[in-house]
């Protein structure tokens, strides 16, 4: 069974939530506005979102046939970010859990701007500064690349009213402080895979360690086996009632998948509070150095990388990212040689 991968986990989590600090420049609207406009002033504009604090959360439950999972599994995200402008990596504070298949792990990423540091299980550990300039910089350069719709939701590929049904205006609602409107709707899951493609290129172009180990795309076989396993999906969105910023996004859907015979639930639900309020990013206190956590792990695969129970490969995963570092200090300001570092990480 493959482990959890955090060093794979938040390149892509962080590309789906930066990615979608946007909104629009539309008036005030109400329980009365016309959904299609809601969802059109929502997901389309020029509105930015600078700063605020981060809630997401993924829980699957699974039973029968031949599903792995002893138990529910869930996967949260949360913390404050806020922004440099111009296209540079936030800062940010972003805490990650996961438990579930007899595994509780807790990662964490931390960004002030100049340092970066990574957490596992409660300790703090401060990434090589060669490192954390060549994430800063994949990211940075991705940013530039989808400058054109980069302060819109669309700045992930994803556009919720191409696969939403029967979208409805349900009214007032209330998320953390903020006043919102509620929408709810059905899912066409085929037109929400394709833009679930178009969010993993995203994460895929932001040329961080780790990143090369998302795949691009699902394959056709993929996307089939979900759209056949996935039943009654249903979405909330909740928009700023002052400013149509989304807040707050649901997705709950059944899974029956006749072909293992397994069956269950997902949930997943994004927000953001504290929107636009100066947060602050403080750098971690006596933060270790990163290879104390390598010798302490065995080794990137014991972080990030895919172990079988049986156990085996930890200490190839620790030559692998000494090699990393090596190639990250030698290709220096060539951000096309430090991206092929990345290589050294994906097998």
């Amino acid at each position: 069974m493959t482990r959890l991968r955090p060093a794979v986990l938040l390149p892509l989590l962080l590309a789906l939530v930066l990615g979608a600090c946007g909104g629009s420049d539309g008036d005030e609207v109400s329980s009365s506005t016309d959904v299609n406009e809601l969802l059109t002033k929502t997901f389309t504009g020029t509105k930015k979102v600078e700063s605020g604090n981060l809630d997401l959360a993924l829980k699957i439950e699974a039973q029968g046939g031949s599903s792995q999972l002893n138990g529910p599994v869930s996967l949260t995200l949360a913390g404050p970010f806020q922004s440099e402008g111009g296209g540079r990596l936030p800062k940010f504070k972003l805490d990650a859990g996961f438990e579930g298949a007899g595994q509780t792990v807790r990662a964490g990423a931390t960004s002030t701007g100049d340092k970066g540091y990574l957490s596992f299980q409660g300790t703090d550990y401060v990434l090589e500064d060669a490192v954390f300039r060549q994430f800063k910089a994949g990211f940075e350069q991705a940013s530039q690349q989808g400058s054109k719709d980069r302060q819109s939701f669309a700045s992930l590929g994803m556009d919720p009213r191409k696969w939403l049904t029967s979208p409805k205006n349900e009214g007032d609602a209330v998320v953390g402080d903020d006043e919102t409107i509620k929408i709810t709707g059905g899912v066409d899951v085929a037109k929400l895979l394709d833009d679930v493609d178009n969010a993993l290129e995203r994460a895929s172009a932001l040329g961080v360690a780790g990143a090369g180990q998302v795949p691009e795309r699902l394959s056709p076989r993929q996307k089939q086996a979900v759209v056949d396993a996935v039943k009654d999906p249903r979405v909330e969105i909740y928009t700023g009632k002052a400013d149509t910023i989304l807040r707050r996004l649901v997705v709950d859907l059944g899974i029956d998948d006749k072909a293992s015979g397994s069956t269950g639930t997902l949930a997943f639900d994004v927000k953001i509070t504290d929107l636009n309020e100066d947060q602050d990013i403080a750098e971690p206190s006596d933060a270790k150095p990163f290879s104390e956590l390598l010798g302490q792990l065995g080794g990137l695969g014991a972080l990030g990388g895919a172990q079988s129970d049986q156990g085996g490969g930890g200490s190839s995963g620790g030559q692998d990212l000494e090699e990393y570092s090596k190639c990250i200090n030698e290709a220096g300001e060539d951000a096309a040689k430090a991206r092929k570092c990345s290589e050294l990480l994906s097998g």
